[in-house]
C-alpha cells in the first residue's frame, strides 16, 4: 500500500514541468490537434509556427477582429514564448488574450484555418491544459463533429470536477451525445455556472455566435427542467427547499445573463429559464416580481419574447398587478397595445394585461395625467381581458375615483377622466354590462358616477318608448340640496376679469369650475336654472355679450355626457324661448349644425328644437325691423377673442341666417333627428346646388347662388377660426364634399387653416386632439382633403408640406398631405404634376448639403412609386438625372461627355465621394421609379435609360458598389421596353436611341453575374427587334458567354443562355451562309465558344443547353462539328464521349448516321496529305492522335441501343427510309473498311477500327448481316473476318433477336463455319467460328439435328478438340456440352470420338504443369450435359473414372469456382445414374477418395447423401448390403487414419467432420430402413467394432469402438426411444469398456466420454422402462457407480454424474435406488478426496433432480453426511454443506437436529 509520500511524489510528478524531463517534454509537444503523436513529436516550432500562421492569415481575411492578435499570439516573438519560463502576472495576462481568441475563434472552428490557428495555441501556450475549461467550452457547440474526440484526447484524464462528465468519452475518445451535457448540467452546478459564465462572456466581448448561444439556451433549459423535476421527489418540506435551493441558485445566472447587450437570442434564452422556473416551482409573488423586474430591468427595446415571459410570469402570481419598475418599462414601450393584442391571439396574457391596467389606474393620482386612459380603453376594448379582469379594472377606476378629490380645472381633474372613461367604457360592445354588475358588487357608495352609469346602462337596453321618456327626465327634480349648491358654485367667482366669450382661443380660468359645477348639477331643472344664474354668466347680457351662450355652446361641442350635451342645448332653448331676440345669433348657426350631427339622438332632438326657437324668433325679428336694415350681431367683435380670429369671421345678414333656418334647415330637422349624417346630405346637395343633389327630397327649395355662397363662405370662416377642433372636424366632413360655390373654391377659404396647423407643430396639435378626444390623423385627413386638384394657391400649399425639409416636425400632417395626393393626383393638371413630382423627389433623394430625414424620405419614394406618373415626368426624370461623370474632380464637359460614344475612359479624375454618393441616390431612385411605372409602357424612355447607362459604363473600374444594382435596373427597364416592341401588339422604338456599343462594353467589362445576365437578355430581345443594330458585333459575347456566363450554376443564367440562343443563333447563322468562305469556319468559332465553357456548365442542364445549340445551328449540317470540338477540346475526359453520345441521341435515326457519316468523312479528310475542311475543327499537329481521339465516339453512337433498335425497327418496315438507312450503312462500312486497311499495323488504331466495325455490323438486323457477310469473307484479312465473326456471336447473344427470321439464315451460316475451322490456321479466328456455331446451336440445334451432329464432328477432330491450344480446346468443350443438349441420343456417335480427348484434357487441366481453371470447367460442362441427357453411356469404368479424377480435381485446389462446377456436375451422377452403378462406384471409389484428402471425401460423402436422399426406401433396401460395407469401411476411417498416426493423416478435426457427415448419411439411410433390415446391420456392426486380424493392437480397437460409440451418440440422441431397445446389444460392451478402459491417453478418454455419453442417452429416452430390469441396470449400475473410484486420476465429474443422475431418473424404483445409494455413500469413505467429493457432487445432483423421492433414503445418508461435515478436506466439507442447504430446501426443515 502507498505511503503518504508517494502519493504526493506521484501527484507532484503527475503536474510537473520539468525542462530537465525530455521523455515528458516530447510527450507534451507530441499533443496535436491535427497531426498524429508521432509526426507531431518530429516538428519543430519554426516549420509549425508557418503552418500555423498561414490559417491564422486565413482567418483575418475572413474577419479583421483577428488582426489584432497578429501582435502577440502570432507574432514572431511568440515562438520563444514558455509560459513555464513566466511569471504568475505574465500568465495571467496571456491567459485573458488566449482566451479572447478562443472566443472569437468558436464560431469558426469546423474551418481548416482556424483549427491551423487553435493548433499553434495548443503546442505553443498549451492551452489544452492551462485553459482548459475555455477551450471546451469553444469546441463544445460542435460536440457532434470529430474535432470533439480530438481534443479530448489532448485533455489529460484528471480533469477538474467542472468537466467530471467527461472522463468516459476522454477514455474511449467519443462524442458526447447531448444528453449527457444537459444531465452534467442538471447535476453538476459547477458546470452550468462555467459554461453560462463563459456564454456570458462572450456577449459581453462582442464575440458570442449562434451556435455557441443555442446550444446554452436548450441545455440550461432541459437541466433546469430536470432540476425542478428531480427536486419534486421528496416529501413536502425537502421539495420547497429544493425549489429555493435551485432558485438562489439560478438568479444570479439570469440576471447576469439579462445584463449582456445586444444579445436577444441570449434574452430569449434567459425568458426561457424563467418560464419553466415560473411554471414548474411553487415560487411567492415577491420572487415572481423580482423575476419580472429582472425581465424589464436592462431592455432598451422589448420583443415578443419579453412579453410572453412576462404574461407567463403574470400568470403564476397570486395577486394581480405588476412591480413599480416593470410597469414603468412596459408602459414605456411604444405600440404597446398592438402588441399585446398580437400576443393575446397565441398566448395567455390576462393577467398581465391586468397588470398594466391597474398600474395606469394606480399612477393616475400621483402624476395626475390622464393619458394613459386612452390605452386602457384600448386594452378593455380589444377584449384582452377576461371578465374576472375586467371587473377588477372596474372596481379599481371606481375606488380610485371615490378616493381622489375633484379638481376644478378639468385638464387636471382626475376623478371626473375616471368617472368619464367608465362612462365611455358603457357604450363600448359588451361590456356595459360587466361594469353595471362590478359596479353592483362593490361596497363602495358611488354617489354620482353610480346613477349616471345606470342611466347609461339602463339607456342601453331601453326601448324606443323608454327612451322618450328618459328625454323628459329633466322635469324628475333630483333637487341638490342649497348647501350642497352652494358649496359647489361657492369657488366660482362672480365675475370674469376680462373675458366675453368662452370660444375665445385665449385660456379661460373660470370655464373649468364651471364646467365642473354643471357636470354635477345638469340632471336637475331647478339646478340648471340656479346655474345659469350664476352672476359669473351674465344671464342678463346674453343677447349683448356672447359669454352667456358660449359656455354652453362649448359645453355641447365639448366631450361629455350625452345627457349633459342635451342639458346645454335645452339651456339655450329655453333662454331664446323666454329673451325677445335683440340681435342677431347667427353665431349658433355651426354649432347648432354640429349638434344635429351629434350621435346621441337626445342631442339631436334638443338641437332640432333650437332651430325651430330660431326660426320663429328670426320671423318675429324680420317683422320687427326694415328688411333693408341688418340687426346687430351677438359677438361680432369678441365671439372668438380679441384677435385676427374673430375678425376673419364673415358673417351673414340676418335676413341670409333667417332664410337659411327657414328654408334650409327647418324642412330637414325630422330626417336630423332619426339619422345623424343626414345633417350632411343636408348641406352639400343645398351647397353644391340643384344641379350637384343627390335626391330631390333632401331640399324643399333650391338657396340661391348668393345665399349659398355666403353661408359656405360663413361655414368656411367659422371652421377656421373656432377654437374648437371637434367643431372643425365635424363641419369639414360636409365642406369638404363642396368643391366649390360658385367661382370660389373651398381650398380658397379653408387653406388658412391648413396653414395655421402647418405652423402649430405636431406636439400641439397632438395636445390638442388628445384633450378634445380626436383621432388627430382622422382630422388632418380632413383638413388635406380641403385642397382640390384645380386651385393651384392649395398645390402650391400642397407643395410646401410634402417638399424637401418641409415640416420636419409635423410627420402626420405630411403623411395625410401625401395621402390626399394620392386621392387627387389623376385629376392635377399636367404641369401641376412636374411640380409636386419634382418637389417629391427632391424630397425623396434629399440634398448633398443638407441632411438626410429617413423618414421623410421614406415617405416620399412611397408615394413616388405608388403614383401613376406619366411619361413625360419619367422621361424628365432619366433625361435629367445627374451625370455621374460630375462627382469627378477632374470633369469632363458635360457637352464632351454628351458626345463621346465610348462609356469609359481612363482619363477620369479622382472622385467626390460626397456628390457621388449622392448621385448614385438620384440615378438609383430615378431607375426603381421607372421600373415602378412598368417601362414598357413609356417607350420614350429607352433613349434616357441607354443615357444613364452609358454614364454607368464610367464605374465598371472603380469597384463602385451600387453601380451592378443600377445598371440592372436600367437594362430590366430597357428590356421591358423591347419586348413589348416586339410583342404582335408592340410600340415602336426610336432605333436611333439603342446603343448596342453600350450593351457589348458592358458585356466585356462587368463582373456582375446579373448585370451580365441581364445585358444578354437585351441583346436577345434587340436581336428580335432590331437585329441589324446586334449581329454585326455579336460573336464577342458568344465568346464571353464561353468564359463566363455558361459557367454559371443558377437557374436565371440557364435561362439567360436559351433566350440569348433563341434570338440571335438562328439570325446569327443566317448571315453567315452569305459569306463567300462559307459558313463552318465562323459557326466553329461559335461552337468553339460554347465547348469551352463545356466542363464548367452543370451537368443537369449541360446537355439541355447544347441541344438547343445544335437545334439553332442545324444538326444536320453542324452536329458533327460540334462534337468534333468537343472531343478535340477534351481528349482526356472520357466523359464527353457519353456527353455526345447522350446529345446525338436527342435525334432521328437519319441524323445520327449522316452526322456518323459527316464525322468520318472529317476523319478521312484529316489523313490526307491536304486536309480541307478538318484544319478547321481540328488541331492536326499529331493526326494520328487526334483520330485516336475521335474514333470511340463513333463506335459509341453507333453501339447506342437507341439507336440500334430504331434501326432495326425502319430496316423491317421497309420503304425509303430503310432504303436510306441502307446507304448510309454501306457508306459507313466502306469508310471503316478503309480506316482498317490503313491503320492494320497500328495495333491502338487497328482496335479502335475494328470496334467500330463491330459497332457498324451490329445495327443491320442479323438475317440481313449474315446475307451481307459473304462480300466480307471474301477479304483475306482475319482480323476482318474475325471482327466481323464476333459481331455475329454478339448479335446471336442478343436477347431481343427475332429467332423466327434469323433461323434460316443462321443454320445455313453452318458450314461457313465449318470451312473456317478446317481451312483458317489463325485461332483465334477458330475460335470466334466456334463461339459463333455454340451459339446457332443453342438457339436453333433442335430445329436441325442432323447439320448440328455434323459440326459436332468437326469440332470434335483434330482442328478443335484435339487442338494444342487450351482456349481451343475449351470453347469446342463448351460447344460440344451445347451440341449434347439439342442432339441427345444423335450424340452417341460422337462419345468415342470425343470423350477420352475429354478425359485426357480433365487430366490435363489438373496436372500440377499443366493446370487449366477454364479447361477444367468446361470438361464438367461436357460431363454434365453427358451426364443429363445419356446417362446410360457414363457407367462402370468411365464412371469410375470420372470419380477418381474429381477426387484428383479436389485435392488439387485449383479454386473455389472450379469446385463449385465440379460438385454441380458430380450432383448429377445419383440423380440420374442408376442406383446400381452409383451405389458400386461410391463404394469402389471410397478408397480413392481416403488417399485424395479431406475435400475429396466430403464430395463423396455429398454424393453418397444426394444418392440416399434421391433413391426410393425400396431401392434402399434392395442395395442395403451395399450400403452396409460401404458404411463400415466408412466408420473405419479413424482406424486407418490414427493406427498408426503418420504424416499424410487427417488431423482429428477433419476426422470429427468426417464422422459427423457418416453419421448424417448413415441416420438418412436408416430412416428408409425397417427393422428387419437394419437389426442385422446393426449387429454386424457391433461384431465389426472388435473383430480385428491383430487381437493385441488395442489401439486400433480404441479407435473403431470410438467412431461406433460417436455413431451410436447421434443414433440415440436422433431416433431416441424408438430405438432404445437396441441398447440392449451394446450394455455388455459399455459396461465392459468402463470397466477395463485404461484411461491414460486421449484416445481411451475419448472413449469413455463417448460411451458415457452414449448411455446417458439411452437414459433419457428411456419411455419403456427398459433400465428398470435388473438384468439391464445391474451390470450398467456397477459398471457407471464404479468410475467414482477413478475421480482421482482424471476429471471425469461434467460426464459422469450427469449420466448417474439420469440413470436413476430411468429406473424409478427404490430398489435400484437404494442399491445406488449404497455404492455412493460407501465412496464417501474412500481415502481419496477426490472419490468423496465426487461421491457427494452424485448425491447432490440426485437430490436436486429426485428431490423428495431420493430424500426417502435420507436416514441412510445421515451418518455419512455428519462425517463428511468434519472431512479434512475443505472442498469436500464446502460441497457436504452446500448438499445440506439443498435437503433443507426440499424438506423445509433444518437438518440438525437430525445430525446430532
Amino acid at each position: 500500500m502507498a505511503t503518504a509520500l508517494v502519493s504526493q511524489l506521484a501527484q507532484i510528478r503527475a503536474y510537473s514541468t520539468n525542462p530537465l524531463d525530455l521523455k515528458a517534454q516530447k510527450k507534451a509537444h507530441s499533443r496535436s490537434l491535427l497531426y498524429e503523436p508521432g509526426v507531431a513529436a518530429t516538428q519543430d516550432f519554426d516549420s509549425l509556427y508557418q503552418i500555423c500562421y498561414e490559417g491564422f492569415q486565413e482567418l483575418c481575411r475572413l474577419d479583421s477582429r483577428f488582426t489584432g492578435f497578429a501582435k502577440n499570439l502570432f507574432s514572431e516573438q511568440s515562438k520563444q514564448e514558455d509560459r513555464t519560463q513566466m511569471t504568475a502576472a505574465q500568465n495571467q495576462q496571456l491567459d485573458v488574450v488566449l482566451e479572447e481568441f478562443l472566443h472569437l475563434v468558436s464560431s469558426r472552428l469546423l474551418l481548416k484555418p482556424a483549427l491551423k490557428a487553435v493548433e499553434w495555441l495548443i503546442r505553443r501556450f498549451r492551452v489544452h491544459q492551462n485553459n482548459t475549461l475555455c477551450l471546451v467550452f469553444a469546441i463544445l457547440p460542435f460536440h457532434t463533429t470529430p474535432i470533439f474526440p480530438t481534443m479530448l484526447s489532448l485533455i489529460s484524464e484528471n480533469i477538474s470536477p467542472t468537466l467530471r462528465f467527461l472522463r468516459p468519452y476522454v477514455q474511449s475518445l467519443a462524442n458526447p451525445p447531448r444528453h449527457a451535457i444537459v444531465h452534467a448540467a442538471s447535476i453538476n452546478l459547477q458546470f452550468l455556472t462555467a459554461m453560462s459564465a463563459y456564454v456570458f462572456q462572450s456577449g459581453r466581448l462582442g464575440l458570442d455566435h449562434p451556435a455557441l448561444v443555442s446550444l446554452w439556451a436548450s441545455v440550461a433549459t432541459e437541466a433546469v427542467a430536470a432540476m425542478l423535476d428531480r427536486g419534486r421527489s421528496a416529501r413536502r418540506e425537502a421539495q420547497k427547499q429544493n425549489q429555493e435551493d435551485i432558485v438562489l441558485f439560478l438568479l444570479p445566472i439570469i440576471d447576469d445573463g439579462l445584463s449582456v447587450d445586444n444579445m436577444p437570442d441570449l434574452r430569449v434564452g434567459c425568458y426561457m429559464l424563467l418560464i419553466i422556473l415560473a411554471s414548474k416551482a411553487d415560487l411567492d409573488d415577491e420572487v415572481l416580481s423580482l423575476m419580472m423586474e429582472a425581465v424589464t430591468s436592462e431592455w432598451s427595446q422589448t420583443s415578443h419574447a419579453g412579453m410572453i415571459c412576462l404574461g407567463v410570469l403574470a400568470e403564476q402570481k397570486r395577486t394581480a398587478g405588476l412591480p413599480r419598475k416593470a410597469f414603468r418599462a412596459v408602459i414605456a414601450l411604444e405600440h404597446l397595445d398592438d402588441d399585446l393584442t398580437t400576443l393575446n391571439k397565441h398566448y395567455k396574457i390576462d393577467k398581465l394585461v391586468l397588470g398594466v391596467a391597474l398600474g395606469i389606474v394606480s399612477g393616475l393620482r400621483k402624476t395626475r395625467d390622464t393619458s394613459g386612459l386612452r390605452l386602457l380603453k384600448t386594452l378593455v376594448e380589444a377584449n384582452l381581458m377576461g371578465h374576472a379582469s375586467t371587473k377588477a379594472v372596474v372596481k379599481s377606476i371606481n375606488t380610485e375615483a371615490q378616493t381622489t378629490a375633484p379638481y376644478l380645472n378639468p385638464i387636471f381633474d382626475v376623478r371626473g377622466s375616471l368617472e368619464d372613461h367608465v362612462f365611455r367604457l358603457c357604450d363600448t360592445k359588451n361590456l356595459g354590462t360587466v361594469i353595471h354588475r362590478s359596479i353592483e358588487e362593490s361596497d363602495s357608495d358611488m354617489g354620482s358616477l353610480e346613477n349616471r352609469l345606470h342611466r347609461v346602462i339602463h339607456n342601453k337596453g331601453s326601448t324606443p318608448e323608454q327612451l322618450t321618456e328618459d328625454v323628459d327626465m329633466e322635469d324628475a327634480d333630483e333637487q341638490m340640496t342649497t348647501d350642497k349648491f352652494e358649496a359647489l358654485t361657492g369657488r366660482i367667482p362672480n365675475r370674469t376679469a376680462y373675458e366675453i366669450s368662452f370660444l375665445s382661443h385665449s385660456d379661460s380660468y373660470v370655464y373649468g369650475s364651471l364646467a365642473h359645477a354643471f357636470l354635477s348639477i345638469y340632471t336637475s331643472t331647478i339646478n340648471l336654472e340656479r346655474f345659469s344664474d350664476l352672476p359669473v354668466l351674465r344671464k342678463s347680457l346674453g343677447m349683448t355679450e356672447p359669454l352667456y351662450l358660449s359656455f354652453f355652446v362649448r359645453i355641447w361641442c365639448g366631450h361629455v355626457p350625452a345627457k349633459a350635451r342635451t342639458a346645454a342645448v335645452r339651456t339655450v332653448v329655453e333662454y331664446i324661448r323666454k329673451e325677445t331676440l335683440a340681435t342677431d345669433v347667427q353665431i349658433l348657426l355651426p354649432y347648432i349644425l354640429y349638434a344635429l350631427a351629434d350621435t346621441s339622438p337626445s342631442v339631436r332632438r334638443a338641437a332640432a328644437d333650437l332651430v325651430l326657437v330660431l326660426a320663429a324668433a328670426y320671423g318675429k325679428l324680420a317683422d320687427k325691423g326694415d328688411k333693408n336694415t341688418n340687426q346687430s350681431i351677438l359677438g361680432q367683435q369678441q365671439i372668438y377673442g380679441q384677435g385676427g380670429e374673430t375678425q376673419a369671421v364673415t358673417w351673414l345678414s340676418s335676413k341670409e341666417a333667417g332664410r337659411i333656418i327657414t328654408d334650409l334647415m327647418v324642412p330637414g330637422l325630422e330626417e336630423c333627428m332619426l339619422d345623424e349624417s343626414h345633417v350632411f346630405q343636408l348641406l352639400s346637395d343645398n351647397l353644391n346646388g340643384p344641379k350637384h343633389s343627390k335626391g330631390s327630397n333632401t331640399t324643399q327649395k333650391g338657396l340661391k347662388t348668393s345665399l349659398r355662397l355666403a353661408l359656405f363662405s360663413n361655414l368656411c370662416s367659422h371652421v377656421v377660426n373656432t377654437p374648437l377642433y371637434a367643431v372643425k372636424f365635424r363641419l369639414l366632413r360636409v365642406l369638404n364634399q363642396v368643391p366649390k360655390v360658385g367661382s370660389t373654391s373651398r381650398t380658397k377659404l379653408l387653406l388658412p387653416l391648413l396653414s395655421n396647423t402647418m405652423k402649430q407643430g405636431q406636439l400641439e396639435f397632438e395636445r390638442i386632439c388628445d384633450k378634445e378626444h380626436l383621432i388627430s390623423s382622422q382630422l388632418l385627413d380632413s383638413m388635406a382633403s380641403i385642397i382640390t386638384p384645380s386651385d393651384r394657391e392649395g398645390i402650391q400649399t400642397l407643395k410646401c408640406i410634402i417638399g424637401p425639409l418641409n415640416n420636419p416636425n409635423f410627420p402626420n400632417l405630411r403623411a395625410s398631405a401625401l395621402y390626399r395626393l394620392h386621392v387627387i393626383w389623376t385629376s392635377i393638371n399636367i404641369d401641376l404634376q412636374f411640380l409636386l413630382a419634382k418637389a417629391l423627389f427632391e424630397s425623396a433623394v434629399g440634398n448633398v448639403e443638407a441632411g438626410a430625414n429617413d423618414n421623410q424620405e421614406a415617405e416620399a419614394m412611397e408615394t413616388l412609386r405608388t403614383l401613376p406618373l406619366s411619361t413625360a415626368i419619367l422621361q424628365f426624370f432619366t433625361e435629367n438625372s445627374p451625370s455621374i461623370s460630375s462627382t469627378f474632380q477632374d470633369k469632363v464637359p458635360v457637352s464632351k461627355r454628351r458626345r463621346i460614344s465610348h462609356c469609359h475612359s481612363d482619363e477620369i479624375g479622382a472622385l467626390d465621394g460626397r456628390n457621388l454618393a449622392f448621385a448614385i441616390r438620384q440615378i438609383t431612385f430615378v431607375l426603381e421609379l421607372v421600373g415602378d411605372a412598368k417601362t414598357e409602357r413609356h417607350p420614350e424612355l429607352l433613349g434616357g435609360l441607354f443615357q444613364i447607362m452609358c454614364d454607368l459604363q464610367h464605374f465598371q473600374s472603380r469597384s463602385v458598389t451600387a453601380i451592378g444594382y443600377l445598371q440592372v435596373l436600367a437594362i430590366e427597364g430597357m428590356l421591358a421596353i423591347v419586348k413589348r416592341a416586339d410583342a404582335p401588339t408592340g410600340l415602336k422604338i426610336d432605333h436611333a436611341s439603342v446603343r448596342s456599343d453600350v450593351l457589348i462594353d458592358c458585356i466585356r467589362t462587368t463582373t456582375n453575374p446579373q448585370v451580365r445576365n441581364s445585358a444578354l437578355l437585351l441583346v436577345s430581345a434587340l436581336a428580335k427587334v432590331t437585329p441589324e443594330l446586334i449581329l454585326h458585333s455579336i460573336m464577342p459575347i458568344f465568346t464571353f458567354m464561353g468564359a463566363n456566363v455558361l459557367r454559371q450554376q443558377d437557374d436565371f443564367s440557364a435561362y439567360v443562355v436559351k433566350q440569348t440562343m433563341e434570338s440571335v443563333i438562328p439570325r446569327l447563322v443566317q448571315s453567315l451562309h452569305k459569306r463567300k468562305d462559307g459558313p463552318l469556319m465562323s459557326v466553329s468559332e461559335l461552337l468553339l465558344s460554347f465547348a469551352a465553357a463545356y466542363e464548367h456548365i452543370s451537368p443537369q442542364r449541360r446537355l439541355d443547353l447544347f441541344v438547343s445549340l445544335v437545334d439553332k445551328v442545324g444538326p444536320n449540317d453542324y452536329l458533327f462539328a460540334l462534337l468534333t470540338i468537343l472531343l478535340d477540346k477534351f481528349p482526356s475526359d472520357r466523359s464527353v464521349v457519353q456527353f455526345a453520345v447522350d446529345l446525338s441521341s436527342r435525334y432521328d435515326v437519319k441524323t445520327r448516321l449522316l452526322m456518323v457519316k459527316q464525322y468520318l468523312d472529317l476523319i478521312l479528310d484529316a489523313r490526307k496529305p491536304k486536309p480541307t475542311f478538318s484544319k478547321s475543327l481540328l488541331q492536326l499537329d499529331d493526326v494520328d492522335g487526334a483520330i485516336s481521339n475521335l474514333l470511340p465516339l463513333a463506335r459509341a453512337i453507333l453501339s447506342d441501343a437507341n439507336l440500334v433498335s430504331k434501326v432495326f425497327r425502319r430496316s423491317c418496315d421497309g420503304g425509303e427510309d430503310a432504303a436510306n438507312i441502307r446507304a448510309l450503312f454501306a457508306n459507313i462500312l466502306e469508310d471503316t473498311f478503309i480506316l482498317s486497311e490503313h491503320y492494320k499495323r497500328n495495333e491502338t488504331l487497328n482496335v479502335l477500327c475494328m470496334q467500330l466495325l463491330d459497332a457498324s455490323l451490329g445495327l443491320l438486323p442479323i438475317s440481313e448481316l449474315i446475307e451481307s457477310l459473304l462480300s466480307v469473307f471474301a477479304r483475306t484479312e482475319d482480323n476482318i473476318r474475325q471482327q466481323v465473326l464476333r459481331s455475329v456471336g454478339h448479335r446471336l447473344n442478343d436477347n431481343k433477336l427475332d429467332l423466327k427470321a434469323s433461323q434460316a439464315a443462321c443454320l445455313a451460316f453452318l458450314p461457313n463455319l465449318e470451312s473456317i475451322i478446317e481451312e483458317s490456321s489463325d485461332v483465334s479466328l477458330k475460335h470466334t467460328a466456334v463461339v459463333c456455331m455454340d451459339r446457332i446451336a443453342e438457339l436453333f440445334g433442335k430445329k436441325d439435328v442432323a447439320a448440328i451432329i455434323a459440326s459436332a464432328r468437326i469440332v470434335a477432330g483434330d482442328k478443335c478438340l484435339r487442338a494444342s491450344e487450351s482456349s481451343l480446346r475449351t470453347i469446342s468443350m463448351l460447344c460440344l456440352a451445347t451440341m449434347i443438349e439439342v442432339s441427345s441420343d444423335g450424340f452417341i456417335s460422337i462419345l468415342p470420338l470425343a470423350l477420352p480427348e475429354v478425359m485426357d484434357s480433365l487430366s490435363t487441366s489438373i496436372g500440377e504443369d499443366t493446370e487449366d481453371g477454364a479447361l477444367h470447367n468446361a470438361v464438367y460442362s461436357f460431363l454434365g450435359a453427358l451426364i443429363l441427357y445419356v446417362p446410360w453411356m457414363v457407367i462402370g469404368a468411365d464412371l469410375d473414372l470420372v470419380m477418381k479424377l474429381s477426387f484428383e480435381s479436389a485435392n488439387a485446389e485449383i479454386g473455389e469456382y472450379c469446385d463449385q462446377i465440379r460438385i454441380e456436375a458430380l450432383r448429377l451422377v445419383p440423380k440420374n445414374v442408376e442406383a446400381k452403378e452409383c451405389l458400386a462406384t461410391l463404394d469402389r471409389t471410397w478408397t480413392i477418395a481416403i488417399m485424395e484428402g479431406p475435400r475429396a471425401v466430403r464430395e463423396h460423402l455429398e454424393i453418397l447423401r444426394l444418392a440416399i436422399d434421391r433413391y426410393p426406401k425400396s431401392m434402399i433396401v434392395q442395395h442395403s448390403e451395399t450400403l452396409g460395407g460401404l458404411f463400415l469401411k466408412m466408420f473405419d476411417l479413424r482406424r486407418i487414419q490414427l493406427s498408426p498416426l503418420i504424416g499424410y493423416s487427417y488431423d482429428i478435426a477433419e476426422i470429427g467432420v468426417v464422422e459427423d457427415t457418416i453419421n448424417e448419411s448413415a441416420i438418412s439411410m436408416i430412416y428408409k430402413l425397417n427393422d428387419t433390415t437394419f437389426r442385422p446391420m446393426f449387429s454386424r456392426m457391433l461384431e465389426w467394432t472388435t473383430f480385428l486380424t491383430s487381437k493385441k493392437d488395442m489401439k486400433a480397437t480404441i479407435h473403431r469402438q470410438t467412431t461406433w460409440y460417436t455413431f451410436l451418440l447421434k443414433f440415440f440422441g436422433t431416433l431416441k426411444s424408438i430405438v432404445t431397445s437396441y441398447a440392449t446389444f451394446i450394455i455388455d460392451d459399455a459396461a465392459e469398456i468402463l470397466e477395463g478402459c485404461p484411461l491414460n491417453d486421449e484416445d481411451s478418454l475419448l472413449l469413455w466420454r463417448q460411451v458415457i455419453l452414449t448411455l446417458q442417452r439411452t437414459f433419457e429416452h428411456d419411455q419403456d422402462d427398459f433400465y428398470q430390469s435388473p438384468s439391464h441396470f445391474a451390470p450398467i449400475s456397477a459398471a457407471l457407480l464404479g468410475q467414482l473410484g477413478n475421480a482421482h486420476k482424471i476429471p471425469l465429474l461434467p460426464e459422469l454424474i450427469p449420466a448417474i443422475t439420469e440413470l436413476a431418473v430411468a429406473t424409478d424404483s427404490s430398489t435400484h435406488h437404494k442399491e445406488m445409494n449404497a455404492v455412493i455413500l460407501k465412496c464417501m469413505r474412500s481415502d481419496i478426496a477426490a472419490v468423496r467429493l465426487a461421491a457427494v457432487q452424485s448425491e447432490r445432483s440426485l437430490t436436486e433432480r429426485l428431490g423428495e423421492e431420493w430424500l426417502a433414503l435420507l436416514p441412510e445418508m445421515l451418518p455419512f453426511i455428519s462425517e463428511a461435515l468434519e472431512d479434512g478436506d475443505e472442498a469436500v466439507e464446502h460441497e457436504v454443506q452446500s448438499w445440506v442447504v439443498g435437503i433443507e430446501g426440499i424438506l423445509g426443515e433444518s437438518l440438525n437436529p437430525m445430525l446430532q
